[in-house]
């Protein structure tokens, strides 16, 4: 009797911890499946992924410039007395930019015409000297040694005039640069002088360029030189200027490169139809070669988000759940980067993820 007891017993406390499994396990269902049904779902749009068929291509750094530039500058030394501009200013060609102290080099330009004066009228009584005698001489009346004489006082007459006249020519050249003036109509990049500063021979003084003439320039290695030629046509990236891959051509390669980089410059011009309003000399571009042709997937930047050196995106699955996935990317084109592997065409993606989303996050598509 008492090992039926016994036995019983044992048999009830065999039981007890396979009935308060079983409950936590139905507990914890239940727990979970409340917290599915509570969660608010997270409004968020979605793209579907396609190929965009394009080309192969490399890609490198550029920058706008302008195709009319000028660093203006001096061939004299002086104080600057004036100055009428400042950065950004519009200007026309011809417009006095730039005044430089001018009081010494027309006190010299006074006595070389005062030169040129007494000069010419030693010339005039000279030339009426070398003709008489030269008359004289004809009817036998003067000397060779008279003849020569003259002759090399008239020679020497006129060689001090044009010596003189040369000196004019000098001086008025520099009168002219103490007054800068812009060579074309554009705006003033730079300046490097205030009134009052010393101006010097080739130092610049200001920097004047055509916002209306734009090229890109770009410096491309020398193992890639040999895909880039002439008259390409290629794209052209400007992300401040809202330009995205705006029709260009290679209008100049360099036949020799730089010996410390070893890269060749190259400036590309945009397409007749290609509005420029919005480019300004200083941006930075992106200048983009075609090689081959292919298809590739493309998403835009914001679709991407990043977990230290990891990068994904969120998918959505059939029950609209968010569902984190690990891409490998590739290239970037302006606002959009390549996907190499980790997405496939025909597959959503959720566009501009916001920090609410996490893995498992129920989603509302919205249109």
């Amino acid at each position: 009797m008492i090992n039926k007891i016994m036995t019983s017993k044992k048999s009830i406390i065999g039981i007890i911890p396979v009935v308060i499994a079983a409950t936590m396990l139905f507990s914890g269902c239940g727990s979970d499946t409340a917290s599915q049904t509570e969660q608010t779902p997270v409004s968020v749009t979605v793209n579907v992924a396609e190929f965009t068929s394009g080309q192969n291509g490399l890609s490198f750094p550029a920058q706008v410039e302008s195709k009319h530039q000028a660093n203006l500058s001096t061939i004299v030394m002086g104080t600057v007395t004036r100055s009428t501009v400042n950065v950004g200013d519009k200007v026309k060609k011809d417009d006095v930019l730039i005044r430089i102290k001018d009081d010494q080099i027309r006190a010299q330009k006074m006595q070389l015409e005062a030169n040129m004066i007494q000069a010419k009228a030693n010339l005039e009584n000279t030339e009426k000297n070398f003709n008489r005698i030269k008359n004289l001489y004809a009817d036998n009346s003067a000397t060779s040694k008279e003849l020569d004489d003259i002759r090399t006082m008239y020679e020497g007459a006129k060689a001090n005039v044009n010596a003189l006249e040369a000196g004019l020519r000098e001086v008025n050249e520099m009168l002219n640069y103490t007054v800068i003036r812009a060579p074309f109509d554009g705006i003033v990049t730079r300046k490097f002088v205030e009134t009052g500063d010393m101006a010097s021979p080739g130092h610049p003084l200001l920097s004047v360029s055509d916002p209306n003439q734009i090229k890109f320039t770009a410096s491309i290695p020398e193992g890639m030189i040999q895909q880039v030629r002439e008259g390409m046509n290629i794209k052209i990236n400007v992300s401040a200027a809202g330009l995205h891959q705006v029709e260009a051509t290679i209008s100049a390669v360099s036949e020799a490169g730089d010996r410390g980089s070893r890269q060749f410059a190259v400036e590309a011009v945009l397409s007749d139809q290609v509005e420029v309003s919005g480019l300004k000399p200083g941006m930075f571009a992106e200048m983009n070669v075609p090689t081959e042709k292919d298809n590739r997937l493309y998403i835009p930047k914001s679709a991407v988000i990043e977990r230290g050196q990891l990068t994904g995106i969120y998918t959505i699955s059939d029950d609209n759940v968010a569902l984190l996935r690990w891409v490998k990317t590739g290239n970037q084109s302006g606002d959009f980067i390549e996907v190499i592997s980790g997405l496939k065409p025909g597959e959503q993606y959720v566009n501009a993820p916001d920090m609410n989303i996490r893995q498992g996050q129920l989603l509302r598509v919205i249109q």
